[in-house]
């Protein structure tokens, strides 16, 4: 009889813990235009680490995150080191007049090494396997989707 009862309390114990682990571990791009590879990691510790890179270019953000019902939502934090910095999402980028060059510490001149993605409060959240963002800004197209999975995509080779 002891031992049923302490199973009872395990089990409600992990299915308190489940909403909170659901968002953790690495996460894969599932989308893309060009070739790339793109990762965000989400840590125990509430803090994320983003990725991506291509050809030649690279990209990288880190940051804290915390719940917001059955999402997550990622804010990075401020750098003190000099790079080009861009928002997550910016769908109405070609609309502005001022395409200014935006930079992580303000009048540096940035080295070509890499950029900084910038997350504003941006939302995910999960649908099946996949962690899905939620687009907030309106200038973005209803075709815009940007997901990540556990697996990493596989690659087609074109010959």
């Amino acid at each position: 009889m002891i031992c049923l009862i302490s199973c009872k309390k395990n089990e409600s114990k992990n299915k308190s813990e489940e909403p909170l682990n659901k968002f953790l571990g690495v996460w894969n791009d599932t989308e893309y235009i060009i070739p790339n590879e793109t990762k965000l990691k989400i840590n125990s510790d509430n803090t994320f680490v983003y990725t991506a890179a291509g050809c030649d270019w690279r990209v990288f953000s880190r940051g804290n995150w915390k719940t917001k019902g059955d999402s997550v939502e990622l804010t990075s934090i401020k750098i003190d080191t000099c790079y080009i910095a861009f928002p997550f999402i910016d769908c109405g980028f070609y609309e502005r007049k001022d395409k200014k060059r935006m930079v992580t510490v303000p009048n540096c001149e940035p080295d070509t090494g890499g950029s900084f993605c910038v997350f504003t409060k941006e939302v995910f959240y999960i649908k099946n396997d996949s962690l899905i963002y939620k687009i907030k800004d309106s200038k973005c197209s209803d075709s815009l989707r940007i997901e990540f999975a556990k697996t990493p995509k596989i690659r087609k080779h074109r010959n």
